[in-house]
């Protein structure tokens, strides 16, 4: 008679146990991986954006645009507007004085609310992203709000709009090493208590309580941020990692000074956005 030859039970298990085993040791490698692989990434987009921002100040007599001021005179890093804007005489950040530098905008976003991968963390939902703009923003508002934050012309801002190291640490006339010029995102939404921002020990989270929700929301005051890119005015940029210890400031202590150390501070009076 012939013998068929095969796993017993028991050697099916093993392989089974083995295989388990070993996908538990390389799963943690490979989120380091693959969350390293984003960060350079999203680093890379920022990097874009500051060309833009030069290739438009070569265009403008060395001018860049300012901060987009909203409702009472509140700073948003966070927004773009749609058409050009002043304030205090200067050009707010908006998309059709950038838009032929970097192509960020599609030529009928008007209609469609259609954006580029530019304005979206490659660690965000770019779906998510697409419907947010297009359902909040265009309906709604003049303006989009993006994944990165802008923070030039500090230097017209009042003293009470601003933690009291920001004008020395963000970009003011001139685009400078020093000074940082854009970021990740990192807002509290002080309207509906939710922290934005790209990177996360949950994933990324972004305004929860709207039309459209992120499937891995984090609600202050129990942030869960790890750490944003940061874009200084000569075109460099570092990770900037968030103590996990210390973290976000929580709602009722929100306007602090170095929360996270040395250059660190606030922007804002109705939402705060951190850098």
């Amino acid at each position: 008679m012939n013998r068929r030859n095969g796993f017993t039970l028991v050697e099916l298990l093993v392989v089974i146990a083995i295989i388990a085993l070993l996908m538990a040791i390389l799963m943690p490698s490979l989120q380091k991986a693959r969350d390293a692989a984003r960060r350079i990434s999203c680093g890379s987009r920022l990097k874009q954006w500051g060309m833009a921002i030069q290739m438009y100040a070569n265009a403008n007599d060395g001018q860049i645009m300012a901060m987009v001021n909203k409702w009472g005179g509140s700073v948003y890093p966070h927004y773009i507007n749609n058409e050009p804007q002043k304030t205090k005489d200067v050009v707010m950040w908006n998309m059709i004085s950038i838009n032929p530098y970097i192509k960020a905008f599609g030529p009928d976003y008007k209609q469609t609310g259609r954006v580029s991968d530019m304005v979206t963390c490659p660690n965000c939902s770019g779906k998510f992203m697409q419907e947010w703009i297009k359902k909040i923003n265009w309906p709604y508002h003049d303006f989009v709000e993006i994944a990165y934050s802008y923070y030039g012309r500090v230097d017209l801002l009042d003293d009470s709009m601003c933690g009291r190291y920001a004008k020395k640490d963000l970009v003011a006339k001139t685009l400078s090493a020093r000074n940082l010029l854009m970021s990740e995102i990192l807002n509290l939404d002080i309207s509906d208590s939710v922290y934005r921002y790209n990177h996360g020990r949950g994933g990324w989270s972004w305004n929860e309580t709207r039309i459209y929700n992120p499937s891995t929301p984090a609600y202050s005051p129990n942030p869960k941020a790890t750490g944003r890119s940061q874009l200084f005015g000569d075109n460099h940029v570092e990770w900037r990692v968030i103590d996990l210890n210390r973290n976000l400031p929580i709602m009722s202590d929100r306007y602090v000074d170095e929360w996270n150390g040395i250059g660190s501070g606030w922007l804002g009076l109705i939402d705060v956005d951190y850098y």
